[in-house]
């Protein structure tokens, strides 16, 4: 069991969720919807690593972190999508993707480094 708050990989996931959350304060009214679920997904990446930090088996917490991997898509979607209708601007939106693209490989690295070992107790 680790303590999910020293692992860089949830440092950078929490830090693209609050900033999806202040860069969407910005957005035009009438895309609440929208907004509430990119959200949710960029929360999403975050606390499932946190969750899975806490699982018996390094199986568990691999299956956490490819559940966290299907939010992140989900965010960079629904951030193509803010930018390409307008929503938000380019600007805001171009240095939450670096984010995204950042934190993509962190969790691909971890997972498979969490798979060599999957019967291990945590």
């Amino acid at each position: 069991m680790q303590d999910f708050q020293k692992l860089l990989v949830w440092q950078v996931a929490h830090d693209l969720a609050v900033r999806v959350i202040l860069a969407t304060n910005q957005a035009e009214r009438g895309h609440s919807a929208l907004i509430v679920q990119m959200r949710e997904s960029a929360a999403s990446v975050a606390a499932n690593i946190a969750e899975g930090t806490r699982r018996p088996t390094q199986r568990q917490f691999a299956s956490f972190l490819g559940i966290a991997l299907g939010s992140l898509s989900e965010t960079h979607n629904h951030l193509l999508l803010i930018r390409d209708a307008g929503i938000l601007r380019a600007e805001l939106v171009q240095p939450l993707m670096a984010r995204v693209d950042r934190l993509r490989p962190m969790l691909l690295s971890l997972r498979r480094r969490v798979l060599e070992n999957p019967d291990k107790k945590g």
